[in-house]
């Protein structure tokens, strides 16, 4: 049998591999942008195994070879994901991987459905399936194509016409081909600025979400933003309490928190009030659970919550049949008890369900 060679060893080498798996087109890096103009890499890795699982599988004929059918790779009707799921495959935090997400459904390539499933008996709630939008994933993939060309202007106001090699996409019309190029001037694309990323949210009030943010050439640099921080007034109270609450907010996921739970949106704001008091506290003692405790290490405990042990304790208001008569003192508690218990309670849930064995618990 012939061996064909290219004539450079690691080349010819690297043709004895088989890579499989997820596509990332070159143009994601160029249509998948944050506002400075950088690819959104999260993102793009995130759909990158998003298209994988919606792309069919091909079963072959074994004696000629052709195909025969295509089915699917997962088994409901659209994709099953959770964030923690995506977020230990990538090696992401669950908010880099929520606040992913949602960036890829403000961009309009993907949708969120939120189901209610019943598993062995268990039901589920919440549970995360994404619908993988076609004609965006063209337009993003193939922009050329979708984005209106700019002509080119003579001296005198003719069109010049310019051949195009590279960029060029192809349709085909009534059984024939046609080839439509790019156009002088590369595409003007819309760029998704952070504040899509996940919802914007005033400080001052519930979760509004804002239809877009305009782009002005005259936005601040990283060196203004950094000036104000660094020069901020914290022993003024109304700019200090501010600043503490965006910074908690951002700390618990609270915008992603808002879509997930729409219903619990009054409940979430009471949560983040009284964490940000105590934040901003200035007393030498907090009552926790019926004992004084330093202010120090309570806003030190206050700071290692997170969006998992916020919607634990939201779950579990929600299942409490007693009527709670000082609402605020067992707010405070269950916000100090979750950083030291959420592990064993979910562990302690998991085997009540009947997943796993006690004696692995």
């Amino acid at each position: 049998m012939r061996e064909y060679t290219t004539g450079n060893r690691i080349v010819d080498a690297s043709a004895e591999i088989s890579i499989t798996g997820n596509i990332t087109p070159q143009a994601w890096y160029k249509t998948i942008v944050k506002e400075t103009g950088k690819p959104h890499l999260a993102a793009i890795v995130i759909l990158s195994d998003i298209v994988y699982w919606y792309r069919p599988t091909e079963l072959r004929d074994e004696s000629t070879g052709q195909i025969i059918a295509i089915r699917k790779k997962f088994k409901a009707d659209l994709l099953q994901r959770s964030y923690q799921q995506i977020a230990e495959q990538f090696g992401l935090s669950k908010k880099e991987a929520t606040n992913a997400i949602i960036f890829l459904e403000k961009l309009g390539v993907i949708k969120r459905v939120f189901r209610t499933i019943n598993l062995n008996g268990l039901v589920v709630n919440n549970v995360l399936y994404i619908e993988l939008i076609v004609e965006k994933l063209k337009e993003l993939t193939y922009p050329h194509c979708y984005d209106a060309p700019i002509p080119s202007m003579g001296d005198r106001g003719e069109d010049i016409v310019e051949e195009i090699v590279e960029g060029q996409c192809f349709t085909v019309n009534n059984s024939e081909m046609a080839v439509i190029g790019e156009g002088a001037v590369s595409p003007k694309r819309e760029r998704v600025s952070p504040k899509k990323e996940i919802p914007a949210t005033p400080q001052n009030s519930r979760c509004h979400f804002s239809e877009g943010t305009a782009l002005s050439g005259n936005r601040q640099t990283n060196t203004d933003i950094n000036t104000d921080i660094s020069t901020t007034d914290y022993t003024n109270p109304v700019q200090s309490y501010q600043k503490t609450l965006q910074a908690f907010r951002e700390k618990i996921g609270y915008d992603a928190l808002c879509i997930d739970r729409p219903f619990d949106i009054d409940r979430l704001d009471e949560i983040v009030g009284i964490a940000v008091d105590v934040l901003t506290s200035t007393k030498d003692t907090i009552r926790i659970n019926q004992e004084e405790k330093p202010t120090a290490i309570v806003k030190s405990v206050f700071w290692k919550l997170d969006m998992f042990r916020i919607q634990f304790i939201l779950n579990n208001l929600s299942e409490t049949k007693t009527k709670i008569r000082n609402m605020r003192a067992v707010l405070l508690t269950a916000l100090y008890n979750a950083t030291f218990t959420l592990s064993n309670s979910v562990m302690n849930q998991v085997v009540m369900n009947g997943d796993i064995s006690p004696q692995y618990a």
